[in-house]
């Protein structure tokens, strides 16, 4: 698959996320058993879920793989702090500023290849990575089953 990258200026987002360090077959796993904790601290506390889900990739290694998965939402007011997550849930911040965005089509399996083009596309544009990289689930597979039809917006911040 072709990728279009391009650069965008992104706002900080609060999130809600579960952390976990797993090995890189049981992320599909991973994520479908985390976020059912997301949503539902977030109806316990009355925080508004905007958008489909998110998953960033803070550590990899050949083995193992450090992810946060979870929601982007809107701070209730004032400050998005810490306090606002609780036990396995933490509030965190997706960052803002400039980002390199692709969309990939297709089966989560085959996402690996739109990392590979941002990466192409940083070092090919003199920037570096900044911070951990993101994707945000566009669509959902329950009503999308095909995988052939599920969109995935991936982002990588950049550093000069």
């Amino acid at each position: 698959m072709d990728y279009s990258v391009s650069r965008k200026e992104l706002t900080a987002q609060p999130v809600l996320v579960v952390r976990r360090r797993v090995r890189r077959a049981e992320i599909a796993a991973t994520i479908a058993a985390e976020l059912p904790k997301v949503f539902l601290h977030a109806q316990q506390r009355g925080t508004a879920i905007a958008g489909y889900p998110i998953t960033r990739y803070l550590e990899t290694s050949m083995g193992l793989v450090t992810l946060e998965t979870g929601m982007r939402v809107t701070a209730h007011s004032g400050e998005w702090t810490g306090g606002d997550g609780e036990g396995d849930v933490l509030a965190e911040t997706l960052p803002g500023g400039p980002a390199a965005v692709t969309i990939h089509s297709g089966p989560y399996d085959q996402l690996q290849a739109a990392y590979a083009a941002l990466e192409e596309w940083i070092a090919a544009n003199g920037f570096r990575p900044a911070g951990a990289p993101w994707e945000a689930y566009l669509n959902d597979p329950a009503d999308h089953p095909n995988p052939q039809d599920w969109k995935t917006e991936v982002c990588w911040s950049l550093g000069t």
